[in-house]
């Protein structure tokens, strides 16, 4: 997980954390004041609050117990849940039609948090186990002495309340089945994308991937952005004499050494065979010549271990966005041939 998603993650659960704690300080509140707390939850809510508390600093301040604090937190809120309604259903306390329902309301909330924390199959076991485990005291009374146990308003919640939650049980394990579906259809689409714009021999933008580049300058007009066409001298007599093999090596040797010249910003791509283009944005016709006489010392410079020495022609111009294209490649192009024909291993500009 990357530094920015990691720190929205911790503000996402931090802040749970938070308004899940002041939604239990203001339930704790309104139902001392109003007489309507059941003995469980007055040891209860004090439990969820230092839990909640706890789980946000926490979070908060020691990141590197993240992961321990959120499986405490939601472990320790399950087992409020199941302990809740196991209070509610087998001991029936004073108050159980509202105690039951405000449980069976909120509940919900912890499905919900399943996703939220952890992935998407843990998250479908983990819910469900709230779930199974939260109804089996219901169901062992159901089974023990029958639905005669409770009183009718106290059945038919529970009857309604527990089919709600398979629904949305069922809801939210559909919705995490066809996000996972996305994310692989999303990552398949990215794949495909890349090896459209991706050179598959050197790994650096194809022609596809350039033309690319340059329609996305092209909506900044006015930009100088400088060209270096680079082809690779003799490259003919190296496949006749070494093959294809060396020859597909040389160019990834090649590319290599390019890269080590390049800025963040500059973009190195096959232009065709056996040439190359740099794009190099924001640098005028002196920052461009420069580059391209590192490119060529340095190739120069770099001996193939099978092909030997190498030297490349460069052909250099300045193209200024907004304007075709076109033009400026054909005179990095014309400019290129002019360094083959006046004796190759040399930049040329125009």
């Amino acid at each position: 997980m990357n530094g920015l998603l990691g720190r929205r993650r911790r503000l996402i659960i931090s802040a749970m954390c938070a308004c899940a704690g002041v939604v239990v300080g203001l339930l704790w509140v309104f139902e001392s004041s109003a007489g309507l707390i059941s003995p469980f939850d007055r040891y209860g809510y004090p439990f969820l609050l230092a839990l909640f508390g706890g789980g946000m600093i926490t979070i908060v301040a020691a990141p590197r117990y993240r992961g321990h604090a959120e499986v405490i937190v939601y472990t320790g809120a399950s087992i409020y849940f199941i302990g809740a309604l196991f209070s509610f259903t087998v001991i029936q306390a004073d108050n159980r039609i509202y105690t039951v329902a405000n449980t069976l309301q909120w509940m919900p909330i912890m499905y919900v948090a399943a996703f939220v924390l952890f992935r998407h199959r843990v998250a479908i076991i983990m819910s469900v186990s709230i779930f199974v485990l939260a109804m089996l005291p219901s169901v062992v009374i159901l089974a023990l002495y029958g639905p005669g146990y409770w009183d009718v308003t106290v059945a038919g919640l529970l009857i309604n309340a527990y089919t709600a939650h398979i629904l949305i049980l069922i809801a939210l394990s559909l919705v995490a089945v066809l996000d996972r579906e996305y994310e692989r259809a999303a990552l398949l689409a990215r794949s495909m994308e890349t090896a459209a714009l991706t050179d598959g021999l050197t790994g650096i933008a194809n022609r596809r991937g350039l033309d690319q580049v340059f329609t996305g300058l092209s909506e900044k007009p006015g930009v100088m952005v400088g060209l270096i066409l680079v082809d690779v001298d003799h490259f003919k007599r190296v496949n006749d004499i070494y093959g294809h093999l060396v020859g597909d090596e040389l160019l990834i040797f090649l590319v290599r050494h390019i890269n080590d010249q390049l800025s963040s910003t500059d973009v190195l791509g096959r232009w065709g065979g056996e040439e190359l283009l740099v794009v190099s944005v924001g640098v005028g016709y002196d920052g461009t010549v420069q580059l391209a006489e590192r490119i060529r010392a340095v190739i120069f410079a770099a001996a193939h271990p099978v092909a030997g020495r190498i030297t490349v022609s460069a052909g250099v111009t300045v193209w200024t966005s907004g304007t075709p294209i076109a033009d400026a490649l054909r005179q990095a192009d014309k400019a290129m041939y002019c360094a083959k024909t006046l004796g190759r291993d040399r930049v040329e500009c125009l």
